[in-house]
């Protein structure tokens, strides 16, 4: 008992690993425990290996011993990787079941909290879905838009080359919701849009946005796990993928200013140059860096865009800086 109360402290601290780890070894005495599969599996769910953590979250519920409590919150948890799977019935009838028994509060709250994220409910029965190879469109009125098609096929493209660039493969499609009315969708949320959710692949965005770069935000996040974001390299890698076939060099030096420029202090103060500045810039830079790096590289530096990780991920950073502005101000 006393080793179950360490996990939980563990849990809460949000120490995933040393709980997987801990939960395996008691496991090896004890495989049908209900407790410490039910840990191991929202420890699982916690940390974003979904797929792993099903049977553990199923051998919990199937349990004869499992308390109350126990199996409602690992029915949630479940719920939650079901979803992921592309499972969505499923999911959905295991939380209206927490949410109805309200057996456990802890349960009832997260199921409320994601049967609005999953964005199933009737409110969205009337919005017209239009499904491409990886995407899902909900549209709340498509004649919003100036044209769907181009707007579909323009999403459709960046994903595949997010997807081939960065190694990002949902196993569900995504879920694209392009709302005409913001008013409804910050009552529904409670923040404006657009913005995603990277675990359950659902992006939601208004119709005519510029710049709007959520499914890129989204895919990368899957693929790299980001941990600390910077606007010029997050808005630069969205233009990168969706203008990446332009003169990205040319596009950011019509906006660069001629008399003085600073890529690092783009960087850390963007506000300090015109808005919207970092667009271009970061598009360019994205470039570069790909040039002269690979996309391996790319990838370990998304992870914490700072400078100084920059320096760490390319031993050449500072002189490449260099060369990036001597050839933005030509």
């Amino acid at each position: 008992m006393s080793q179950n109360k360490e996990l939980k402290k563990l849990f809460s601290k949000g120490k995933y690993d040393q709980v997987i780890e801990k939960a395996h070894s008691m496991l090896q005495g004890n495989a049908v425990d209900p407790d410490l599969n039910s840990i191991l599996g929202r420890a699982y769910t916690d940390s974003k290996q979904f797929t792993i953590a099903i049977p553990y979250l199923e051998k919990t519920i199937a349990s004869a011993t499992v308390s109350s409590d126990v199996k409602e919150i690992s029915k949630a948890y479940l719920a939650k990787c079901y979803f992921i799977n592309g499972e969505e019935q499923r999911a959905v009838k295991l939380l209206k079941e927490c949410q109805n028994d309200r057996k456990s509060k802890e349960a009832a709250n997260y199921a409320d909290k994601y049967l609005n994220l999953f964005q199933t409910g009737i409110y969205y029965k009337a919005w017209e879905v239009v499904e491409s190879e990886n995407i899902r469109f909900h549209f709340q009125d498509k004649n919003k838009l100036e044209n769907v098609g181009a707007f579909m096929a323009r999403n459709d493209l960046n994903y595949k080359r997010i997807t081939e660039t960065l190694g990002a493969e949902p196993i569900k499609k995504v879920d694209f919701f392009v709302w005409s009315d913001r008013n409804e969708a910050f009552r529904k949320f409670n923040r404006p849009l657009g913005f995603s959710n990277s675990d359950l692949r659902i992006v939601n965005v208004l119709y005519n946005t510029p710049n709007d770069y959520e499914l890129c935000h989204m895919l990368c996040q899957m693929a790299v796990q980001t941990k600390f974001r910077t606007m010029l390299i997050k808005e630069g890698l969205g233009m990168y993928f969706d203008q990446m076939d332009q003169n990205l060099l040319r596009i950011a030096r019509l906006r660069v200013p001629k008399d003085k420029f600073s890529l690092l202090q783009l960087w850390e103060e963007p506000t300090k140059y015109e808005r919207d500045l970092s667009y271009p810039v970061g598009a360019a830079f994205i470039e570069f860096l790909i040039n002269k790096g690979g996309k391996q590289k790319l990838k370990e530096f998304l992870k914490i865009q700072t400078i100084k990780h920059a320096g760490e991920v390319y031993p050449e950073f500072h002189k490449w800086v260099k060369t990036f502005e001597a050839m933005l101000m030509r």
